[in-house]
């Protein structure tokens, strides 16, 4: 194992693709400990195997420029995708008590004057979501759907930079043609 490393370090570099024999090398040197700093973040012994294995493909796919720090870029990854995965978790799991709310609602006597009032509240703001650019519209519909700048990006093939001004933008157009419909 030493000596793929050693050979990895004299390079200096790894190619965009890295020889399987290096690749298993590595697999097999880092595994163990990047799977046990991903157990001990999320706490779930098979979320932690599916990150662990989802950052070695991320190696697999496109390796680091240099390969002097590999265990240091290794963790670095292995730590961000866990917690994008609390991240996602934490969010499901407000979705589904919000849906589950919801549902126990339903299922209460519904005063017909309130049920108008969300009926028109619906029709405002879907008039207002019809007279704007179609993008802008699709990017509030995600927003509030409760996906992630990220998310969204690889959703509309945005660049992840640019959703949150692009947000401020759709969201001022939504006030302006929201604001028309009181007339």
């Amino acid at each position: 194992m030493a000596v793929t490393s050693q050979k990895l370090k004299a390079a200096d570099a790894l190619p965009s693709r890295i020889e399987e024999q290096a690749f298993e090398t590595m697999f097999l040197e880092h595994y163990p400990r990047v799977y046990g700093v991903l157990f001990r973040l999320v706490g779930d012994r098979a979320e932690a195997e599916d990150l662990a294995l989802e950052t070695f493909w991320k190696l697999w796919e496109r390796a680091p420029a240099r390969a002097d720090n590999l265990a240091g870029w290794l963790y670095r990854v292995a730590v961000r995708l866990g917690y994008n995965a609390l991240r996602a978790a934490r969010r499901r799991l407000h979705y589904e008590e919000s849906a589950g709310r919801d549902a126990l609602t339903f299922d209460e006597p519904v005063d017909p004057a309130q049920a108008a009032e969300r009926a028109a509240e619906r029709a405002r703001v879907r008039a207002a979501l019809g007279q704007m650019p179609p993008r802008e519209a699709q990017l509030l519909i995600l927003r509030h759907s409760g996906l992630a700048y990220k998310e969204i990006a690889a959703a509309l093939g945005l660049a992840p930079g640019s959703v949150g001004s692009l947000l401020a933008r759709a969201e001022r157009d939504f006030e302006r043609f929201y604001g028309r419909g009181e007339d």
